[in-house]
């Protein structure tokens, strides 16, 4: 008899010792029928007891050398898993996630279709006790990303398919649709495809690996296919509060800048609702201040998505989210600045 095929579970960490044990659990917990699982942490100079954790947990460890505060980046310890990893299949998430007991057997299920070379499960908030749960449950910044957006890089279609999907909440994606991105939380490979690949892009500290590849993937010869499977369910344990995933929202425009600075295709996002609103508000405060309610009120005009939501649920907090998804957008493109400052200076 033949030995039966190996997949392999890669989970980067730097100092996640407190939330690591939940996902080392849920992964060795795994019902995964005619396969074995390899379960790989990566430990990306952890300052804390992270690799000892895994260690104890059964986990092999690949660390990412040397020590200290500063972690070599996201890209770089995945491209370290996917090395160590014996398995046909590569599947990936992290250290604060928490997958289903059958996330791996319904992850890895479509790559019955040779023509497969990813895959993206369904990530969801692991709570939704405050309204910032609340609301990433509803836009979910760890959605997969659309085919639709292989049609066309111009910036025109994008706004066009932002104004009419990006205004509330996050559009469902159907099972088995296909993709253009899957989201690191969340995804798997064939190992073949990674090295074929050359892998993440090691430069890539935080946000945007994923994307990176896939893009990269999609303009191959043969292209790439990248499909949806949200039965493969993997809760994240975010940190409470709007600031983190603010900072999250940052780190992703930092890395889109990056992207665009180094691909022609590829352009910077500009969302116009937070540069609408500015203005209106900066104009308001110089000129006829009673307008000043009107113009804090506008974001309800702009994103209509919310103020629909709110009405059909009888849901009064929804109103609130269209503030939130403002914050995101000023947050993303204040990181795309950042970069973009960052790299003029580091050229001067």
């Amino acid at each position: 008899m033949s030995p039966e095929p190996t997949v392999s579970v890669v989970i980067c960490t730097h100092n996640g010792a407190r939330s690591l044990p939940i996902a080392l659990a849920a992964v060795s917990a795994q019902e995964l029928r005619g396969a074995e699982l390899e379960l790989i942490v990566v430990d990306d100079r952890s300052t804390d007891a992270s690799a000892d954790i895994a260690a104890r947990a059964g986990a092999r460890v690949v660390s990412t050398n040397g020590g200290g505060a500063d972690a070599g980046g996201i890209a770089a310890a995945r491209n370290a898993g996917a090395a160590a990893a014996s398995g046909a299949i590569v599947a990936f998430t992290d250290d604060d996630c928490e997958p289903a007991r059958t996330w791996l057997s319904e992850l890895i299920a479509p790559f019955a279709d040779p023509n497969v070379d990813g895959v993206a499960g369904d990530t969801v908030p692991a709570s939704r006790e405050s309204p910032t749960f609340r609301y990433l449950a509803l836009r979910n910044p760890l959605a997969p990303l659309p085919a639709a957006l292989l049609e066309s890089a111009n910036p025109l279609f994008r706004l066009r398919r932002y104004l009419r999907d990006g205004l509330g909440p996050t559009p469902p994606l159907g099972d088995g649709s296909p993709l253009y991105s899957v989201v690191g939380a969340n995804m798997a490979f064939r190992r073949g495809f990674l090295a074929d690949m050359g892998g993440f892009d090691a430069r890539i500290a935080f946000g945007g690996e994923e994307e990176d590849l896939c893009r990269r993937a999609h303009l191959r010869a043969r292209g790439a296919r990248f499909v949806y499977a949200p039965s493969a369910r993997v809760r994240h344990h975010y940190r409470p509060g709007l600031r983190d995933s603010l900072r999250r929202a940052r780190a992703y425009g930092q890395g889109n800048a990056r992207q665009a600075i180094e691909n022609a295709e590829i352009w910077p996002i500009v969302f116009p609702f937070p540069l609408l609103t500015g203005a209106a508000v900066i104009a308001a405060a110089l000129g006829a201040r009673r307008a000043l309610p009107a113009a804090l009120a506008l974001p309800l005009v702009l994103y209509p998505g919310w103020l629909t939501h709110a009405v059909r649920r009888r849901d009064a907090e929804s109103l609130l989210f269209a503030y939130v998804q403002l914050a995101q957008e000023v947050a993303t493109m204040t990181g795309e600045v950042d970069h973009y400052l960052a790299r003029a200076m580091a050229e001067a």
